[in-house]
Parts: structure tokens; C-alpha cells; sequence
């Protein structure tokens, strides 16, 4: 799924690696990217790209966040109810160890925002604030 948006005479391109269909980590950065667009009238080129495609592995080694457990053998139940509860916050201080763990063996978890190629995040959903606040970098100094 693309979206164009309008961010002075440059044109962002903005990437979301994260699983097959995206999950609700990523349905919430669109929402939030969508809002900023609105709110700021941006220019810019969302796309959603499958962890594990051609295209994301250009950006690094990344994997879904349950598949990467499941690896190791972690019990996910308690990230599950999690997930039922769309606690966006929990989830991320959930992974959070084993991001780092993932981290270390030179893996990124999903999902991650790319913005004109350059990696932004790994592993979180940002606040909206921090998402304008990496756009508005990306735009001044790019």
C-alpha cells in the first residue's frame, strides 16, 4: 500500500517493513503517518514491505517480532493478550529485551520505519510526536 503526500518540493519516501498482512503495530504507523500528513501537509510515499522480501533486506537482516520468538522458545502468550488489547506501549516494553537480544545477533524486529533510506526505528511504535519529529529531520536535512 502506497501513499503520496506533499512536503515541500521534496518528495519523502517512507518504508514499513513488518509482517504479511501487517499487523496492528503497523496499521497504527499509517494511521499515525496519515495524521502527520494532514496536520503538517507533507509529501510523501508510504509503502508497507514484508519482512523477509527482496525489499526489505536491503535495508538489513529483519524479522517478525513472534517468528524471532518463536526461535528461541518463548512462550508468547503474555504478548498475545497484548496484542488482543492493542496495547501499543506494553507490547514494545514486552519485546523490548528481546529486541536488543535480536539486536545483537544483528537482526532487526519488526516493525521498522525506514525514511529515504535510512533506518528510524526498530522493534517500537513510535509516539506520533517522535514520527513528526524524525520527518521533520528527514525533510530539514536529508
Amino acid at each position: 500500500m502506497s501513499f503520496n503526500f506533499k512536503c515541500g518540493e521534496k518528495l519523502m519516501h517512507i518504508v514499513i517493513i513488518g509482517p504479511n498482512p501487517p499487523c496492528i503495530r503497523c496499521r497504527r504507523i499509517l494511521k499515525m503517518l496519515r495524521e502527520i500528513k494532514n496536520e503538517e501537509g507533507l509529501d510523501m510515499e508510504i509503502t508497507h514491505v514484508f519482512a523477509g522480501s527482496d525489499e526489505s533486506e536491503k535495508y538489513g537482516r529483519i524479522m517478525d517480532s513472534h517468528i524471532f520468538l518463536e526461535s528461541l522458545g518463548v512462550n508468547t502468550g503474555e504478548l498475545d493478550e497484548l496484542f488482543e488489547r492493542r496495547d501499543f506501549k506494553g507490547i514494545d516494553e514486552w519485546l523490548a529485551p528481546y529486541v536488543e537480544e535480536a539486536r545483537k545477533r544483528r537482526i532487526m524486529l519488526t516493525p521498522v520505519v525506514v525514511v529515504n533510506g535510512k533506518v528510524k526505528t526498530v522493534g517500537v511504535v513510535p509516539e506520533k510526536e517522535e514520527l513528526k519529529r524524525i520527518i521533520k529531520e528527514e525533510a530539514a536535512y536529508g
